[in-house]
């Protein structure tokens, strides 16, 4: 079972890394498709007498332009339709018109954003995504051994690169909800390679003797069944979302999809092997618990 465990974590190491590779050759000849959000635009915001749905009135909408457009509602009810910065002034004047007399709408405002706008969505985003990733090293570096912590960053870093990448090669729509994706699967890599670290220190603590490629092997054997089932549950609510969710929520969902599918394996092949790698062994433990005692038994 230990030599199984081995070849399989060395080759799915291998594989993690080609697809770092090939992501980040992705995202040089792919350029990202940004979403209305982060391109700017002219924003509508309007009210409805009567209820409905976003899926319903995202077809109702669709029928009254060609153009693309997005659409989401506030907690207060009202509605608001952003398009592209290139769309006609007179276009959006139609469709102003056709929703008022069609739908029977109440037009509260009418503006245009403009590309700096989008700008600024884009810093503010990159900021909460590098924020989350070094506040992840950070906790992992005081709660595990350096080398775990640097594993688990890579991981990380795996993870959502291999997200973006999909979605430039797709031509999926890169927008706030999918921006959204990317900090929950950041959660979600994290927790398993939290999961997977912490037994492998257990067990690299208990049995010194024995060689580190065996712990870690033994750890995935024993977290691997909480790792599957936590895996496949999330992975089919994602599912239903994608499925039933509608346009609105597509993008949310694929990232989802496609982030916690590479989040279980780099949990599995990165963050549990790469430390073996960079000379992980129960010394490194030693030293630490040994400094530990020491301000334990300074304290009054």
């Amino acid at each position: 079972m230990h030599n199984i465990w081995q070849s399989a974590r060395k080759m799915g190491f291998i594989f993690s890394l080609i697809a770092i590779v090939v992501s980040l050759g992705a995202l040089v000849l792919n350029p990202i498709v940004f979403g209305l959000d982060f391109t700017g635009g002219t924003v509508l915001d309007f009210t409805l007498i009567s209820l409905t749905n976003i899926n319903e009135l995202q077809s109702t909408l669709s029928t009254l332009t060609s153009d693309a457009f997005s659409l989401s509602q506030s907690q207060d009810g009202h509605w608001r339709v952003l398009f592209l910065p290139d769309v006609a002034s007179d276009t959006i004047a139609a469709f102003q018109t056709a929703i008022e007399t069609q739908l029977n709408a109440h037009i509260l405002e009418s503006k245009f954003l403009g590309a700096q706008v989008g700008e600024e969505l884009k810093t503010s985003g990159a900021l909460a995504a590098l924020f989350a990733v070094v506040s992840v090293l950070i906790y992992l570096m005081v709660r595990f051994e350096w080398r775990l912590a640097v594993a688990a960053t890579v991981a990380l870093f795996h993870d959502v690169l291999i997200t973006i990448a999909l979605f430039t090669v797709l031509g999926l729509t890169f927008d706030l909800t999918v921006l959204a994706a990317l900090l929950a699967i950041i959660g979600y890599s994290l927790n398993d390679s939290i999961i997977i670290g912490d037994r492998i220190r257990e067990l690299i603590r208990a049995t010194p003797e024995q060689p580190i490629g065996h712990s870690i092997n033994e750890a995935l054997q024993s977290t691997l069944r909480r790792t599957l089932i936590t895996s496949f549950t999330t992975l089919a609510t994602v599912f239903a979302i994608w499925l039933l969710g509608g346009d609105a929520l597509n993008g949310f969902a694929s990232a989802l999809l496609i982030g916690l599918t590479a989040g279980t394996l780099s949990s599995i092949f990165i963050s549990a092997t790469l430390p073996e790698f960079m000379g992980l062994s129960f010394t490194n433990y030693q030293n630490q618990d040994s400094e530990e005692v020491k301000k334990l038994l300074a304290e009054p």
